[in-house]
């Protein structure tokens, strides 16, 4: 195996890429500094320019897309149709119904469809009652969605909430844009005419990017990631915790986060809830481990691009590690190394993303793993093949 060597910046979060797009369709001299060739900004930035042209959004397999333009749909009068992969339908999306209803829109999921007919908000009940037991993002759809109402928006949130990182995040982001909202942590207050302040919006470097390829490095290398700052609004930028509890070789100085290959790594005990894309990666980074890991916090990313929870067992069992799984945690003990194995080990990462460079990952540490349908990666990180040279 080759050593790993990685050295430059890497592409704007397509978290906040995609959120402060919706933002600029309220504000299009808004500015926005950083960009991402990934698959999902793509996305938005098609479906965002088809929305308001009144035509057929297309979402692929992105989640954030749907929900966050179904609700920047049912703020324009009319009739709209938003279609995706059969994959990305079998997600959560349900929640979307009663959200639509009550802001007096008539909405219909149908096979890979959803219908929505809208007037423009109406809200028809006093406060809107949001689910926020399998995704955040239903209640981050509405606030970026909350610009220029002609009145106040209240709404409260289920009290078992997932992802609670990304609605804060999402918070973060429309308070440095200029509006005013109030919240408990699970009841919101939006006066009416909120309006885009800020004139330029820098997005920061993708940080579930940045974990992938510090995580190469630990396991084959050395990584120098340019413009990191020291502080970020991503929940993923638990990972330099993470590294450091672990003990990886990791610094950050002069906003360059230095990273080398480490040869004794410790278990960890953490939790995910609020940042479920580390998963995978760090499901790998246990299995290397000389002590065991508890991962707790994973139930809902059993809900992503795949059964995550799943295809991250099956995974570390290649790997040798035994894995015990609870309903929201993983136990992770790990084994004997199959680095002298004879017979390499085929991977299905099941149209996952993250699944490709976790198994990436493994296979750069020394695991005899053939990734399957490695351009799945696009979704999110589309460089990552060119930087470890995985190209198929």
């Amino acid at each position: 195996m080759s050593i790993f060597s990685f050295q430059g910046e890497l592409s704007a979060s397509k978290s906040l890429l995609n959120r402060a797009l919706v933002a600029k369709s309220y504000q299009p001299d808004l500015k926005i500094i950083g960009d991402s060739e990934c698959d999902d900004v793509q996305l938005m930035r098609v479906g965002l320019a088809d929305l308001i042209a009144g035509r057929k959004v297309e979402c692929g397999h992105a989640g954030t897309v749907l929900r966050f333009l179904a609700l920047r749909a049912s703020r324009i009068p009319g009739v709209h149709i938003l279609t995706g992969s059969e994959r990305l339908f079998s997600r959560p999306q349900t929640e979307l119904l009663p959200i639509l209803g009550q802001l007096g829109a008539e909405a219909k999921l149908e096979r890979n469809i959803l219908r929505i007919n809208s007037q423009g908000w109406r809200l028809i009940v006093d406060g809107l009652q949001i689910n926020a037991q399998r995704s955040s993002q239903f209640a981050s759809a509405v606030i970026l969605n909350a610009w220029k109402l002609k009145f106040p928006l209240h709404f409260h949130m289920s009290r078992k909430m997932v992802s609670q990182g990304y609605l804060r995040m999402s918070l973060e982001l429309v308070r440095k844009l200029g509006m005013h909202i109030e919240d408990n942590g699970s009841e919101f207050f939006i006066p009416a005419n909120q309006q885009i302040m800020l004139r330029k919006y820098v997005i920061e470097p993708d940080l579930s990017s940045a974990f992938a390829v510090a995580a190469m490095a630990v396991v084959a290398g050395s990584a120098r990631i340019h413009n990191f700052l020291p502080h970020s609004l991503q929940p993923d930028f638990l990972f330099i915790r993470i590294l450091q509890d672990m003990g990886a070789d990791i610094k950050i100085s002069d906003n360059e986060l230095q990273v080398m290959k480490t040869e004794k790594l410790n278990g960890i005990n953490i939790n995910l809830e609020k940042c479920p894309d580390l998963l995978p990666i760090l499901g790998v980074l246990c299995a290397l481990a000389k002590t065991p890991s508890l991962i707790e916090g994973v139930g809902h990313a059993q809900f992503k691009e795949s059964a995550r929870v799943d295809k991250t067992k099956e995974l570390l069992q290649i790997m040798g590690a035994t894995v015990e799984s609870q309903e929201n945690s993983l136990y992770i003990k790990p084994g004997n190394s199959r680095l002298n194995a004879v017979n390499t080990v085929f991977f299905d990462v099941d149209q996952d993303h993250r699944m490709v460079m976790a198994a990436t990952v493994a296979k750069w540490a020394g695991y005899l793993i053939q990734v399957g349908d490695v351009k799945a990666v696009s979704k999110s990180f589309p460089e990552f093949l060119k930087i470890t040279g995985d190209m198929q």
